[in-house]
């Protein structure tokens, strides 16, 4: 790369060392020598603070010091103030960024124009390449080909080899160049209905002035163009409102009269106001019957439909868990287990399953997200779960049945946890019994199961969810167990379906749990096929809303039920339903799917032998959500110097305080604080302290969970930096539990403005 030609030919955008050019505000440009700052001289006495330090940009390259510059070699220079600074180099340029063009540049790059190449940027990366297996030759030299992403920036170099015992390190820098460029800035996202400062900056390190033509397209329309001439930088601001679409586009170039053409296209996601919601019924119509359907007028259209079989079904709630956006080892265990689910049901009706690429990135993640005795927490690197370690090992294992290769050490976790098991109680020591099992320990288990027996209190009352969870392991470990006592409990809906426990919140002696447990004991026990069915069918009746609960129970549901549900060697004949009222037909072809308005009525009959599912739902986004003050009560406001901030300023870091109140104590909570789209992270934090345990941080969002939340009131702080000047919205914040989210409290939606 000896050249600036060649290095035209790796396309790394801007000037600088920051990974992603950001802009807000105003250049001003300086040719004349007058005054002096910091060892520079500048015209004017406003440009910068004395007081302050200012950024210094030289030949596009960030120095510490512009003092070292020698005055007689300063070609140009230019001043960034305010957003425009903070914008491109964030906090560091708060006191303001003095770029310098010094002669040498002038005579390095190219003379008078540059040359008639067409580029228009539309690959954005903050990473350039990744190369693991380098190996040198002869000579001690290793080379590869690359190509680089559309940025402009200063890439940074990390090297690291090895031999036997040696290792060494070493970095290095990549910069791009391009004497005459034109670059886009925006925000990372926008919220319909934001308005928003769009920033387009042409840069000249050519020795002359240049004529050209600018012009700048939002959503393929072209929203201004002029004629321009340009001796060191152009700034422009342009005020789009974000439109009701999923992304919008810009586009910003310049065009000179000898064909040289450069620019950049980029497109950021558009996020609804408001909240997402769901309403809608599920029913199993087992038998011959008429069901009519009523929707909510207000809310919508419908989406209605109709499963002959109930694998169609499962495979929805699967997609379901493979969407979940969070990735807690509960959640990837759960994602992994209903993938192998979809796995197996496509192998059963002769289809493709083509998420194989998933299931290894699920499996890597376990593997590395584990403890170093073996077991896992609820997050990497928390404390001990013994549920979800039994979760993740029965995930981990089952994929390895499957053909997945899996690294899971088992000899190392039955030793921990066969010395570890006299110091559990309670649930834990079941959980720990359980996991020796699945592992395939040869240990004594009436001897353990003794000692658990022992430790109970004389008068202590046993949770339903521990007694039944006892029979089961005695169960698995030969001990032989009365059935009779558990037909006695059991629960009946008024669709004829079978259950055990309450209908409840609590987050294991509910009715889904236990109802599980009942399944694998009488299918174990082989005797009672017809009980098997309308257990499941009860589970099945649990969907009305669509899907079952949580990420947990559905993946517990679909392990269980499933392989009852894949015999026969062939896939059931369906049986018909006949629909009347918007839609009048009879329908024998199976899924059926519709869109119904919202004022319709739908009367079905069903016949036939074999049940047929249906669903009706409306989702609708509510976009003027009010706030919500039941199970926890969130407030949230803008902090600068422990002062509350009302309008915030580009370059000004704040902290975005979302104080939650709980009303009891609650398990698994999880909080989620969006941001505004004219800020970015100032900073990625993670709090191992106190209640919080982890974070994930998404373009739109910060979610924080928390283990336990005891009753009383809690604060939490996401950092930003204002970057882009406008009016935009900030979503409402919410605290919910994570496995049971109908306990909520959310925030009501504002208005945020940048100056």
């Amino acid at each position: 790369m000896e050249s600036a030609k060649q290095l035209q030919e790796v396309v790394v955008v801007g000037y600088g060392s920051q990974r992603r050019a950001n802009l807000t505000g105003a250049i001003s440009v300086v040719s004349a020598l007058q005054g002096k700052v910091a060892g520079v001289m500048v015209r004017g006495n406003s440009s910068l603070s004395v007081a302050n330090t200012p950024l210094y940009v030289v030949d596009g390259v960030v120095v510490e010091n512009g003092a070292s510059v020698d005055p007689a070699n300063i070609a140009d220079m230019s001043v960034l103030k305010g957003e425009a600074a903070t914008a491109i180099y964030g906090a560091r340029a708060a006191n303001g960024v003095i770029v310098i063009t010094t002669k040498k540049k002038g005579l390095n790059a190219d003379t008078g124009t540059p040359g008639p190449q067409q580029t228009l940027r539309t690959n954005f990366a903050d990473y350039a390449y990744w190369q693991p297996k380098l190996k040198t030759d002869a000579q001690g030299k290793a080379s590869f080909n690359v190509v680089f992403p559309d940025d402009i920036t200063s890439w940074r170099t990390l090297i690291i080899g090895m031999a036997g015992k040696q290792s060494g390190y070493t970095e290095g820098k990549i910069k791009s160049f391009k004497s005459l460029s034109a670059n886009i800035v925006t925000p990372q996202f926008a919220v319909k209905g934001d308005e928003m400062n769009v920033i387009g900056k042409i840069m000249n390190y050519t020795t002359g002035d240049v004529a050209l033509n600018r012009n700048f397209k939002y959503n393929g329309q072209d929203f201004k163009q002029n004629l321009l001439n340009i001796k060191n930088a152009w700034i422009d601001t342009f005020k789009v409102v974000a439109a009701d679409v999923d992304s919008l586009k810009f586009e910003y170039t310049l065009k000179k009269d000898n064909g040289y053409f450069d620019g950049e296209r980029r497109a950021i996601p558009v996020f609804e106001q408001g909240v997402l919601e769901t309403k809608g019924t599920f029913a199993d119509l087992e038998k011959d019957t008429t069901l009519t359907l009523k929707f909510d007028v207000a809310l919508g259209k419908v989406t209605f439909r109709a499963e002959a079989s109930v694998l169609p079904v499962l495979i929805d709630e699967v997609k379901r868990l493979r969407d979940y956006e969070y990735l807690c080892n509960e959640q990837l265990a759960s994602k992994l287990k209903g993938l192998l689910v979809e796995k197996r049901i496509r192998k059963y009706q002769g289809e493709p399953f083509k998420w194989n690429k998933n299931v290894l990135d699920l499996i890597k993640k376990l593997q590395d997200n584990r403890r170093s005795e073996g077991t896992w927490g609820w997050w990497k690197d928390t404390d001990e779960e013994l549920w979800i370690s039994l979760h993740a090992a029965e995930a981990l294992i089952d994929a390895e049945k499957e053909g997945y290769q899996v690294k899971l050490d088992k000899q190392k976790l039955i030793d921990y946890l066969l010395y570890q098991v006299t110091s559990y109680n309670g649930a834990n020591k079941l959980d720990a019994l359980s996991l020796l099992m699945k592992l395939g320990s040869t240990a004594n288990y009436t001897s353990l199961i003794t000692a658990y027996e022992k430790q109970l209190k004389p008068k202590e009352e046993r949770s339903s969810y521990e007694k039944m969870r006892l029979m089961l392991i005695k169960q698995q470990a030969g001990i032989k167990v009365n059935l009779d006592s558990l037909l006695k409990y059991q629960r009946h809906t008024m669709f004829g379906n079978t259950y055990w426990g309450e209908n409840n919140y609590r987050f294991f002696d509910n009715s889904i749990q236990l109802s599980i447990m009942a399944y694998q004991l009488f299918k174990n026990d082989g005797r009672h096929p017809e009980l098997l069915a309308k257990i499941r069918n009860y589970f099945l009746e649990q969907r009305k809303d669509g899907y079952w609960r949580n990420t947990y129970e559905s993946s517990l549901i679909l392990e269980t039920i499933l392989p009852d549900l894949l015999t026969g060697g062939r896939l059931p004949q369906p049986p018909s339903i006949t629909l009347s009222g918007e839609k009048n037909e009879t329908i024998s072809q199976f899924p059926y799917t519709a869109t119904l308005s919202a004022n319709s009525t739908l009367r079905i009959r069903k016949s036939g032998q074999l049940p047929v599912y249906i669903t009706g739902y409306q989702q609708f986004w509510k976009r003027q959500p009010i706030k919500v003050s039941k199970d926890f009560t969130v407030n949230t406001w803008f902090e600068k110097d422990q002062q509350r901030a009302g309008k915030l300023k580009g370059g000004q870091a704040v902290n975005l305080v979302a104080e939650v109140t709980a009303r009891a104590d609650a398990d698994f909570v999880m909080i989620e604080i969006p941001i505004p789209a004219g800020c970015s992270y100032n900073g990625k934090e993670q709090n191992y302290w106190g209640n919080e345990i982890h974070r994930e941080y998404f373009k739109n969002k910060v979610s924080i969970f928390c283990r336990k939340l005891k009753q009383g009131k809690y604060q939490f702080a996401v950092k930003l930096m204002p970057r882009y000047g406008g009016t935009y919205t900030l979503n409402p914040a919410k605290a919910e539990m994570m496995y049971f989210p109908v306990f909520y409290g959310r925030e009501d939606m504002r208005k945020v403005s940048i100056e």
